[in-house]
């Protein structure tokens, strides 16, 4: 169970990052006013849309990267394996 929280917690962090790293970068600048005006709406729906892509391209290059790299960047090189009553 562990690993499945982390593999979920660690690409928000890191999604949240890339997304506040983005909101703070001086080629947005001339958009804030408009971005501003809008962020109730917008900041929800690219917060989640900056996390799903981190953790889909990290997830697509798993199988190429080191142990040490996934751990970094997915939060654990192990996939989750869930036990109970789960049946496909």
């Amino acid at each position: 169970m562990l690993t499945s929280i982390l593999r979920t917690v660690v690409p928000a962090l890191w999604g949240s990052l890339i997304g506040w790293l983005l909101s703070v970068a001086p080629v947005l600048e001339p958009l804030r006013e408009l971005l501003l005006s809008q962020a109730d709406l917008l900041v929800p729906i690219i917060g989640a849309v900056i996390i799903a892509a981190w953790y889909a391209f990290w997830r697509w290059l798993e199988p190429l990267l080191p142990a040490w790299l996934v751990r970094a960047v997915l939060g654990s090189a192990k996939t989750p394996a869930y036990e109970g009553k789960h049946e496909a």
